[in-house]
């Protein structure tokens, strides 16, 4: 007997007095007795006045349940049967804001306003401090191009610490160490102070503030929001307590990462925070 091309009930190809049920695939082991010889197939499962299997429904029994659609398995096909529903919205994370509700600056913008301001910062040193560090290290240099003129390159190889410190114009040095400082204090205090972000934060978008009040800072916040970074800067130069440097400089700069209020150390002195959007022009002592 040749395989049927749909699903449904037939001669039974191994026993002429039953039928057989056929599911699109292959034979069933499901046989019903054959009630009379025919060679069209019987109902389908679920047509009307059938039971499950394609039978006729007999008295008091059920037939199957037509007309509305079966919802489809949720394994196998389909949408799957967890998560949200089409058209629901996406759940984001709120960012978090200052007391009034403005966004606070992402570390990564931060970052990226720290490296533009100090390109400039660099920039307007080289200008301002520039020449005095040149004159600290003015005899050093002569000395070196002195030997490199001569080819005796071994004169500068045998040059002990205690030569080269002796080389060296100290307060010179100083001259320059103070006015990067003063270059670097008024390049936040002024910026801060007048317009509520520095360049680079301008440029990015970002401004500063205190947490609890909107508007410019004023130049007492300003001041002790810069008196870390400037005191890190001279601790640099002091042979030992420039370790400390290298724990406290990256403590205050990655802080924001874990702090809620996205604060580095430095804000934390001043109160202040770094949010998105500009600052009304204004001073932090008003009231609130």
């Amino acid at each position: 007997m040749s395989t049927p091309e749909r699903a449904g009930w037939y001669d039974d190809p191994d026993d002429d007095s039953r039928l057989r049920y056929f599911d699109g695939i292959i034979w069933s082991d499901r046989t019903v007795p054959r009630q009379s010889r025919q060679t069209a197939p019987v109902a389908a499962p679920g047509a009307p006045g059938t039971d499950v299997f394609g039978r006729p429904a007999g008295p008091g029994e059920a037939p199957a349940r037509t007309g509305a659609p079966q919802p489809p398995s949720p394994y196998g096909q389909g949408r799957p049967p967890y998560g949200p529903p089409p058209g629901a919205p996406v759940a984001h994370h709120a960012e978090p804001t200052t007391a009034d509700g403005q966004a606070l600056a992402p570390f990564g913008t931060r970052v990226g306003a720290y490296i533009i301001d100090s390109l400039i910062l660099g920039l307007i040193n080289l200008v301002v401090a520039g020449w005095a560090f040149g004159l600290w290290m003015w005899d050093y240099m002569a000395f070196v191009l002195e030997a490199a003129q001569a080819g005796d390159q071994s004169r500068v190889e045998e040059l002990t610490p205690d030569a080269l410190l002796g080389m060296l114009d100290w307060p010179w040095f100083f001259v320059g160490l103070g006015l990067a400082l003063l270059v670097q204090a008024a390049y936040q205090i002024g910026f801060l102070t007048t317009r509520g972000a520095t360049p680079g934060k301008a440029a990015l978008g970002l401004s500063v503030r205190r947490y609890d009040q909107a508007g410019t800072i004023t130049t007492g916040t300003a001041f002790m929001r810069v008196l870390l970074p400037l005191a890190l800067q001279m601790l640099s130069w002091v042979p030992g307590l420039s370790l400390l440097v290298l724990v406290l400089n990256p403590a205050d700069l990655l802080l924001p990462i874990i702090d809620p209020k996205r604060q580095t150390l430095h804000d934390k002195i001043a109160g202040t925070v770094v949010v998105v959007g500009p600052q009304p022009r204004g001073s932090d002592d008003r009231p609130a």
